[in-house]
């Protein structure tokens, strides 16, 4: 993370995915990175939201939502990686406001090869 983001870096690893967290200073979530060979998101243009940068890149978001909890912002989006792995995104947030916020991390971020097995 750049080091004036205010934001925390948690990673959890198993065999088959890296799950990388993005937290604020007052402890909300700003957005998730999963790292993996098979997404278990699958992108449907009916819920294309909204557009942002990653990596130099248009990175189209897409609508979603979580159960429990119908007022808030979800977003995801995929990224195919050079080696084949796959890069899952989700932001969440309360208002739009949020999202761009979180958008706007994510676009500020440098992702380095990592090793799925």
């Amino acid at each position: 993370m750049p080091a004036n983001s205010g934001l925390v870096w948690q990673e959890i690893q198993s065999d088959s995915l890296l799950f990388c967290r993005a937290v604020r200073d007052d402890g909300s979530d700003a957005f998730a990175l999963t790292f993996t060979r098979k997404p278990t998101f699958n992108p449907d243009r009916r819920n294309s939201a909204d557009v942002s940068s990653f990596d130099g890149q248009s990175l189209q978001w897409y609508r979603s939502s979580l159960a429990g909890n119908p007022d808030l912002q979800v977003r995801e989006s995929l990224v195919k990686l050079d080696d084949g792995s796959t890069l899952q995104m989700v932001v969440r947030a309360n208002d739009a406001t949020g999202l761009q916020r979180a958008f706007g991390e994510i676009s500020a971020l440098k992702i380095a090869p990592v090793a799925i097995r």
